[in-house]
């Protein structure tokens, strides 16, 4: 069973209000961990008639299996991407704080500054998330960009996850999405983040 987390922080956000996180944690995240719950049922019963030979065939165009399968995917990356993106707001955008991977950030693209650029207009062209990650093949930080919650590199371990759909920051900022990515970095918590980075970073795939 998923579990509805608490917000990990009890400020007042630059940028980011209230009544968004209200909305977006209280209602949106919780609804994918519902639904995860949900799917997660269905799914039990659903592989005990597949045991006892009682269930209907399956197949890749339809089924239910197939339709369940893929609904937990992207329910539970929901859960997963939400609790990366609220853990590490809560800050006060001081790089100082996240000094391993401050330092890892800049080896790779020059400069704390130059890669917050470069990852702002990765954000703004996404549809749905951009990912800084720790990828254990490569073994380095990478960005990559999801249109939606199932589309992944295996393997990755997000550091930062900025969730770039509307709900994110409509109320707060209209269609200004850069001027809600500014706020993102001004809220960052270096701290968190730098936690997730070290033990990230432990792991080597290649």
């Amino acid at each position: 069973m998923y579990s509805h987390k608490p917000l990990p922080f009890d400020k007042e956000l630059d940028g980011i209000s209230k009544k968004t996180n209200e909305i977006h944690h209280g209602k949106l995240y919780k609804g994918y961990v519902d639904k995860a719950n949900e799917i997660g049922e269905k799914l039990g019963q659903l592989r005990k008639e597949v045991i006892s030979g009682t269930a209907q065939p399956s197949n890749q165009t339809y089924s239910q299996l197939r339709g369940l399968k893929q609904g937990e995917t992207f329910a539970v990356n929901g859960i997963y991407l939400h609790e990366w993106f609220f853990g590490v707001l809560g800050g006060d955008g001081d790089t100082s704080k996240g000094p391993e991977l401050a330092g890892a950030i800049s080896e790779k693209w020059g400069s704390v500054e130059d890669f917050i650029k470069y990852f702002t207009e990765c954000a703004m062209a996404a549809r749905g998330w951009a990912i800084l990650a720790w990828d254990p093949k490569a073994g380095e930080l990478k960005q990559y960009n999801g249109d939606a919650h199932n589309q992944a590199v295996w393997g990755c371990i997000p550091v930062l996850a900025l969730d770039v759909y509307e709900h994110a920051y409509f109320i707060d900022h209209g269609s200004d999405r850069k001027a809600y990515i500014a706020s993102f970095f001004k809220n960052l918590n270096w701290e968190k983040a730098n936690e997730l980075f070290t033990k990230a970073s432990q792991i080597r795939l290649d």
